[in-house]
């Protein structure tokens, strides 16, 4: 509608309406000209746009898309500098763990999940959508709500219970027996723990506490076209929902 409106107003038929946008009341937020004018807060070019519509001459459509693009990806400019242990916000969780970096026609990061154009059965979908959008009952989003501490429930880590912990680092017996079901999943990541088994050839179902993991290899993790981390997610997510 807003585009609409632009586009209508850009093209002169708004003209007569310029002694109403310079009248006193345009100042009124209740007035619709004041309204128009503080949809421009927030953009680079905001003083310009607002001088356009005071004069009825013809807003820049192209100025305005690629404007109002840059003030719309604010939030994930943010979450760049953000690390999502330090900052429990669901938008920066998402953007570091499960968004996808390539980029698209003028530096929009956005692009259609892969996961939406696979042929899921409705839960694996609902349930892997839910982990990415920390839609979910893990401590760290639960505790809002529920009240208490974030600390896993499910074993000794002493770790917060996000995403990161029960993927790789939980200890919690179902959680181990569901990765040892998908270890193909995880031999690259975990081969290095392998000099502690007693033998080499054992899978340990888990990273300790001193093996670090990156954002960079979660999201890549979490990215994977495989239908097997899909179904794993989906397992793990049900795991959490039984309290």
């Amino acid at each position: 509608m807003f585009f609409f409106f632009l586009r209508r107003k850009s093209c002169g038929d708004w003209r007569s309406g310029r002694e109403h946008a310079a009248h006193p009341g345009y100042f009124d937020s209740s007035c619709w000209s004041a309204q128009v004018s503080n949809a421009f807060n927030g953009l680079q070019s905001s003083a310009m746009f607002k001088q356009k519509m005071l004069r009825a001459t013809q807003v820049p459509m192209q100025e305005l898309i690629c404007d109002l693009r840059f003030r719309h990806l604010k939030v994930w400019r943010e979450a760049d500098f953000s690390c999502p242990r330090a900052v429990n916000k669901k938008a920066v969780a998402y953007h570091k763990w499960c968004g996808s970096f390539e980029s698209g026609p003028r530096g929009s990061p956005y692009s259609i999940p892969f996961y939406l154009y696979k042929d899921l059965d409705k839960h694996v979908l609902r349930n892997f959508s839910r982990f990415r959008l920390r839609a979910h009952h893990l401590r760290v989003e639960s505790c809002k709500w529920h009240g208490g501490p974030s600390i896993c429930d499910k074993c000794e880590c002493g770790e917060v219970q996000d995403e990161k912990h029960v993927l790789f680092f939980c200890k919690c017996a179902e959680v181990c027996e569901l990765r040892m079901g998908y270890r193909d999943l995880f031999e690259g990541m975990f081969k290095t723990l392998r000099v502690f088994a007693p033998s080499r050839s054992e899978f340990i179902p888990f990273l300790t506490c001193h093996h670090s993991i990156t954002d960079f290899e979660i999201n890549a993790f979490l990215n994977q076209d495989s239908y097997r981390l899909l179904k794993f997610v989906s397992d793990l997510v049900s795991i959490f929902d039984t309290g």
